[in-house]
């Protein structure tokens, strides 16, 4: 059990920081293992003016006893270890928000890296634009007895590598999640202005939160620069590994995503954006716990025109084909 939020946090405060401030925040439970090597890519960031926070989610492991040791040998850095009792990674990292006092936000999970030059290319884009989101390319790594391999994720084109805005950045955000969590820097008023992270939801919280943000209009601005690459440790305990909850995750977010669509007054490309999303859910319901809703979705739309509702109809069947597969497998 971990120490109750009103527990006292330590806190380094390091030197007097100029703005624009980057507070990067870190969630962790029972990371203790990886959390070292985070932490060790932070203070190695060549922009000087951050602060970092790290949640500690009711770990029962030695995740403390790292961060402190950790904190004792790095006392010119600005270093906040703030235990919580277990209440998920979400509201974890609204704690963090809560305690930032940047400008900037800077989510990281614990096992992830954060590349040498994130921080100073970024807020130097941010900056120059007056930007509200800078993100970049991910690359995703394991560690192997011959040292880090990097690994293919997702396929070419899954995440987002150029510059979206309006109706692209919701396409691209509908069709799925574009960003990875440690990829962009965000002004922290988009992220107060867009209401935090679902605290509901056990995974694609990020996502969730990205459409929030687009809903507030910002140009997402890809910084296209090889030095502040966001590095993602792939591992066997990986949040991104437990595709059930994944599914029934996607099946909340699309379902947010529908109402606030339903919202908007929204010109004829909206809608279209709409038709998208519901077509998407279907398959999502499919492959989580709604089978006989998505399956009556997409046996309606082809019964209302055939030619439109084939290609929805036959990647509904394989996804059920899968899906039974595995099952009997």
């Amino acid at each position: 059990m971990g120490k109750s939020l009103a527990g006292n946090s330590r806190k380094n405060t390091g030197s007097l920081m100029i703005k624009p401030l980057v507070s990067i925040i870190i969630p962790t439970f029972n990371y203790g293992h990886l959390i070292l090597e985070t932490l060790e890519s932070v203070v190695k960031q060549r922009y000087a003016h951050w602060e970092c926070i790290v949640v500690d989610d009711g770990s029962s492991d030695d995740t403390a006893e790292v961060v402190e040791q950790f904190i004792t040998a790095h006392p010119q850095y600005s270093i906040i270890f703030h235990p919580v009792d277990n209440g998920g990674t979400s509201a974890a990292k609204n704690i963090g928000i809560g305690l930032a006092k940047g400008a900037y936000l800077q989510f990281l999970d614990a096992d992830d890296l954060l590349s040498e030059d994130k921080l100073s290319v970024q807020v130097g884009i941010a900056q120059q634009l007056d930007a509200g989101l800078v993100f970049s390319k991910s690359v995703f790594f394991m560690e192997e007895a011959m040292g880090r391999k990097e690994v293919q994720k997702y396929p070419d084109g899954f995440l987002a590598t150029e510059t979206l805005h309006d109706f692209n950045l919701f396409k691209r955000l509908i069709t799925n999640n574009v960003l990875t969590i440690n990829s962009p820097l965000v002004k922290k008023e988009l992220i107060v202005a867009a209401g935090h992270f679902d605290q509901h939801l056990k995974n694609n919280e990020d996502w969730m939160l990205w459409f929030k943000v687009a809903m507030l209009h910002p140009h997402f601005i890809f910084d296209g620069d090889h030095r502040s690459v966001a590095l993602i440790r792939v591992h066997g305990n990986s949040a991104m590994n437990n595709k059930r909850n994944m599914f029934l995750g996607e099946v909340v977010v699309r379902t947010y995503m529908d109402q606030a669509l339903s919202a908007l007054h929204h010109p004829k490309e909206m809608a279209a954006l709409k038709q998208l999303n519901l077509d998407l859910l279907a398959l999502h319901e499919v492959r989580s716990l709604g089978v006989s809703k998505g399956l009556r979705y997409i046996f309606s739309s082809f019964a209302k025109n055939p030619v439109q509702g084939w290609p929805l109809l036959k990647q509904g069947i394989l996804k059920l084909s899968i899906r039974i597969y595995k099952t009997i497998k």
